[in-house]
């Protein structure tokens, strides 16, 4: 399995993918320099250079992968002030927008209400492809519908070590293989997946996936760091 079995068009060193007119992202979780500053760091916001880096894609239509929020609360009104700011650019950006709702995304219709060209799902499919956000399992009816997933939640990584013992670590788009249990599942179509890294570069990622949700049925088959490295 590699990069030509994947119906995406992929960009050496973006975090997106592209398909059927679509730019498509994976978790920004808005917010997480206050949760970092309030244990004594000093970090800049980042809102604005994240809205800048997903308006920059160049394409009219986006595909959201949840996780916009970083927090799991109520939204507070300097949340909401921010999350506002950051949905009214990206309306004005794109002619459609749609949200596969993350489980950090509590109570963000809230804010997409105010925009007409905005929608909150739980799945969307199209042209064989279902986007989810990945903390739950696909519905029986997207599994009959798509051939393929894509998906974030996991904020995948891999790490090298070098000659010294030193290790680093690089955000990368997995690729797996799907086999979904047959007996609940009956008629599904889904064979394949991809799983996008974290849009927002500056929170955190793992190299350790657990076998839950998803990744039961599911074997990686083979990682692509950003610059498009396939090993």
């Amino acid at each position: 399995m590699d990069i030509d079995d994947f119906n995406f068009k992929f960009r050496k060193g973006s975090r997106a993918v592209f398909t059927g007119g679509y730019a498509v992202v994976g978790d920004i979780h808005l917010g997480f320099e206050e949760d970092l500053n309030s244990n004594g760091y000093n970090i800049w916001e980042k809102t604005d250079e994240i809205t800048d880096r997903i308006t920059a894609l160049g394409s009219k239509k986006l595909i959201l992968l949840g996780d916009i929020r970083k927090e799991y609360t109520e939204i507070r009104p300097k949340e909401g002030g921010a999350l506002i700011k950051f949905f009214s650019r990206l309306s004005n950006s794109f002619d459609e927008i749609i949200l596969t709702k993350g489980n950090h995304d509590g109570g963000i219709e809230k804010i997409t209400s105010r925009f007409g060209n905005i929608a909150v799902k739980s799945e969307f499919v199209h042209e064989k492809i279902g986007f989810m956000h990945g903390h739950a399992l696909p519905s029986i009816e997207m599994s009959r519908e798509a051939e393929m997933l894509c998906m974030s939640h996991l904020h995948p990584s891999v790490t090298f070590r070098d000659s010294n013992g030193i290790a680093y670590k690089q955000d990368c788009f997995f690729m797996l293989k799907i086999d979904l249990p047959k007996k609940k599942y009956a008629g599904s179509g889904l064979k394949k997946g991809i799983i996008l890294p974290k849009f927002n570069p500056y929170i955190g990622s793992s190299a350790d996936i657990s076998r839950r949700g998803i990744m039961r049925y599911a074997k990686i088959e083979a990682r692509m760091t950003l610059d498009l490295a396939v090993f």
